[in-house]
């Protein structure tokens, strides 16, 4: 039974290092609204109506794909998180490897310490 369990839920990614305290992933999010990044100032208003948890984040600019970019407010200037034991789900998460975030192109950032590997080559899977 094990055998079969662990063929299903098996993670296709694991992640290695650990975090080194660069602040790129409190300064570098992106939001989804409706399956798409939210791209318009409008939409993050809408998503702070929504749930209060958005109020703790910026506008910080766009990437060059046009997606808004947000900053966490709690992040101070030595990239240290000021409500480290309140942090949000994202921060906490984070690096949280899914295929969407994958095939959306999506890696850790060049200054982090985490790097996200393919658990299995695919002719792993098929046996």
């Amino acid at each position: 039974m094990k055998f079969y369990f662990d063929k299903i839920f098996t993670s296709k990614y694991k992640i290695e290092g650990k975090c080194n305290g660069c602040g790129a992933c409190c300064k570098n999010i992106v939001f989804m609204i409706e399956n798409d990044y939210v791209r318009k100032e409008e939409q993050f208003e809408e998503l702070k109506k929504f749930d209060k948890k958005y109020l703790h984040f910026d506008i910080a600019g766009k990437n060059e794909k046009g997606v808004l970019l947000f900053k966490c407010k709690s992040l101070d200037e030595n990239n240290k998180c000021r409500d480290y034991f309140f942090r949000s789900i994202y921060c906490r998460a984070y690096p949280n490897v899914t295929d969407k975030i994958r095939l959306g192109g999506c890696e850790t950032f060049d200054t982090c310490g985490y790097k996200i590997k393919i658990n299995k080559n695919f002719k792993e899977y098929l046996r």
